[in-house]
């Protein structure tokens, strides 16, 4: 289990606050594109979702004209996306990248380590940065990272210290079938105690300087110490998620941006106002809302990162956001953003990983065709390579695809203030975050690999593939049945879980924290009813399909 106390943070950031910058819609029609190959026969339809969880969606946001499909498609729900169009990228050594992912000092600051290999401090220490274990290793670790959780790595800090801190690894390697796969996004991190409450700091407090001098600590550690801890003290309830598996990339981004200058030096008061618009402009407290990491194979396939689309140009710049805790000016962030072009040239070449369990390829070669037919002009083709794939990059409004709309409108509803300071920043300057253009909604995403990443929907709010292929019969409380990576539901593609009667209120809190509540702020279920109109025999051949990639 990964738990996170709150002196704990998350710094892997899956994925960043929707945002909203440029301008309306630039275009109505598709430019051609290459259909996918087949023999369609039926039309998949757009499916109306008539459920409440559509009430999310502002409709005071006008969708732009639907772009004409490509002449060789059928009618289907791809006429109605948006391509977005791939920049240039600069890449650097993916072997470095590797190795600065897996040993570097890229996060700048952390925890001393002879606070960490103080025997009486060490455990609370080690407990408070992520899982203590060490028993799932990673290839190409130094001796000394090696002997830590995949989760951390030890470096020397900028002002010259011996510190550890957590990295890209806490979300971006998880899981499967008792084998950490680095890429995949986590889905058994327990994140409800939330980031900073209580660590007994104030954002302008630390620790006691005869406490540091009892330690043994030089200036430098203390420094490092005392900044991790009265920033972290910065992060408010927002980033205390509800149930057990749901990650705070959201929430943590917002709160990093909301204590940073436009030249990134570091106030302990928020500079923009700690607080969300409702659809009708009125304030209202910050809720955490969940994110689901995507994996990071879908990168190289996608124009714009995260599952609205929202970063654009170089995408180095919104990866590097995930360090600015330790960040202190523009200097230090370029520094550490040029780190971040060999590690994102690394995520560039990671593969899916082979399902490892028996497929039934007659039916995989049916649902093949089904897929073709109803999803692949979304989701793209899949050939024997990536060289014979084909993905369509597109962008679909809120209105056609109906999945809870809260990180879509992020930017354009809730906290618009926080995408105007970020773009201000060196960040937002090698990453623009536009989610408004051409449209406010979510991209389809690429399938490589998708019976590794559940549960399913950008916030995790379905726990299976035959699910999400039938949105009617998706649960409004469920939980999963434990966290064991080897129990696996081959049939469904997704995690086991039950049905549950009840939400979270009236549930003892131990066990409401294993309960998904698809009524939450950000957490409806409902949408994608793409699948619907399918057979029984069609979505079984779909999803046997779906094991082959």
């Amino acid at each position: 289990m990964r738990r996170f106390s709150r002196l704990g943070w998350v710094l892997g950031l899956s994925g960043l606050w929707a945002c909203s910058s440029g301008g309306g819609p630039s275009g109505a029609t598709h430019d051609p594109v290459k259909p996918p190959s087949g023999n369609p026969d039926q039309d998949a339809g757009i499916v109306d979702d008539d459920d409440d969880d559509d009430d999310d969606v502002d409709a005071s946001i006008e969708d732009p004209e639907p772009p004409t499909p490509p002449p060789a498609f059928p009618p289907g729900p791809w006429g109605s996306g948006f391509p977005i169009d791939g920049e240039p990228q600069d890449l650097g050594d993916p072997k470095l990248g590797r190795d600065l992912i897996l040993n570097g000092g890229y996060m700048g600051c952390g925890i001393p380590m002879r606070l960490v290999d103080n025997p009486l401090i060490g455990p609370f220490i080690g407990g408070a940065l992520g899982p203590a274990s060490t028993d799932q290793k990673i290839s190409g670790r130094n001796a000394k990272n090696d002997k830590l959780p995949y989760s951390r790595n030890v470096f020397t800090s900028t002002d010259g210290v011996e510190v550890t801190n957590v990295g890209c690894l806490m979300c971006h390697a998880g899981s499967f079938n008792g084998e950490l796969i680095l890429g995949l996004g986590t889905a058994d991190s327990d994140f409800t105690a939330g980031f900073g409450a209580g660590n007994g700091m104030t954002s302008s407090g630390g620790i006691p300087a005869e406490l540091t001098a009892l330690l043994g600590m030089n200036k430098a550690e203390t420094d490092n110490l005392n900044k991790m801890l009265t920033r972290s003290a910065a992060f408010t309830d927002i980033t205390a998620m509800r149930t057990r598996g749901q990650n705070p990339a959201e929430a943590m981004a917002i709160a990093l941006m909301a204590h940073h200058n436009e030249d990134l030096s570091w106030s302990d008061a928020p500079v923009v106002p700690w607080e969300f618009t409702d659809h009708d402009g009125n304030k209202i407290k910050p809720e955490p809302f969940p994110s689901d990491p995507p994996p990071w194979w879908r990168a190289k396939k996608k124009n714009a990162l995260f599952y609205n689309g929202m970063a654009r140009g170089d995408h180095s710049g919104s990866m590097a956001l995930a360090t600015s805790l330790c960040v202190d000016n523009d200097a230090q962030a370029e520094k550490v953003g040029e780190l971040f072009k060999h590690m994102h040239a690394y995520v560039l070449t990671l593969e899916a990983p082979k399902y490892p369990f028996a497929i039934d390829q007659q039916l995989a070669d049916r649902g093949k065709e089904v897929f073709t037919a109803n999803c692949a002009g979304c989701h793209g083709t899949y050939g024997k390579s990536d060289a014979d794939d084909w993905y369509p990059n597109l962008l679909f409004p809120l209105s056609v695809i109906g999945t809870d709309a809260v990180i879509a409108e992020g930017g354009v509803v809730y906290a618009p203030e926080m995408v105007a300071l970020y773009n201000k920043t060196f960040y937002g300057k090698t990453t623009p975050f536009i989610c408004d253009d051409p449209t406010v909604g979510y991209m389809a995403p690429p399938l490589d690999g998708v019976w590794a990443t559940g549960p399913f929907l950008h916030n995790g709010s379905v726990p299976t593939i035959e699910l999400v292929l039938n949105s009617k019969a998706r649960p409004t409380y469920w939980k999963r049945l434990d966290f064991d990576s080897k129990h696996f539901d081959e049939v469904s593609l997704g995690w086991p879980f039950e049905v549950m009667a009840t939400g979270q209120e009236g549930t003892i809190a131990l066990d409401a924290k294993h309960i998904y509540d698809t009524t939450k702020f950000g957490q409806a279920n409902g949408g994608h009813a793409f699948g619907d109109h399918l057979t029984g025999d069609e979505r079984r051949a779909v999803i046997e399909y779906l094991k082959t990639l």
